[in-house]
């Protein structure tokens, strides 16, 4: 699955964010997603039906990287992963990583692109084409918002 935002701030400042301390910006970001999970949860009940299911993860961050692409532009990856701090095999895992490039001297594109592992073997990939993908997709689309939303109040606006 992959998503995309972007932030009205340049990219080295975006970068600099990111290298300095990313765990601590995704913590922050989760946190406040976090506050507000009982309306993430009354809008996914819409479509998954009234069943709430709430989580706590752990969200481990395996490398962060400053790349160059085929047409010579700067990008900065940051590897993570998160799964389940209790209970893990219940829940699905999640390998993603969030790219950030430029997209002119004063916005940054936001680009998390992952891949998450149904829990429960046969019983776990039958729920997921049913109603799992669209939980997960609706997950991870909020943690790039937060995590957008997290940047901003870090960097604000401007140089």
């Amino acid at each position: 699955m992959r998503c995309y935002d972007y932030v009205p701030v340049p990219f080295d400042r975006v970068r600099n964010l990111l290298r300095s301390d990313g765990a601590a910006l995704f913590s922050r970001a989760t946190a406040t997603a976090n506050e507000r999970s009982r309306e993430l949860v009354a809008t996914l009940r819409l479509d998954v039906g009234a069943v709430e299911v709430s989580v706590n993860v752990n969200l481990q961050i395996k490398g962060i990287s400053d790349e160059v692409d085929a047409t010579g532009d700067p990008r900065t990856r940051l590897d993570f992963a998160w799964e389940s701090s209790h209970r893990a095999a219940l829940f699905p895992r999640m390998d993603a990583a969030l790219n950030v490039y430029p997209l002119s001297p004063a916005e940054t594109q936001l680009d998390l692109e992952g891949r998450y592992h149904p829990p429960l073997g046969t019983l776990g990939s039958a729920l997921d084409a049913t109603a799992g993908h669209r939980v997960a997709e609706a997950t991870v689309l909020r943690l790039l918002h937060d995590v957008r939303a997290q940047m901003m109040a870090e960097l604000g606006r401007g140089s």
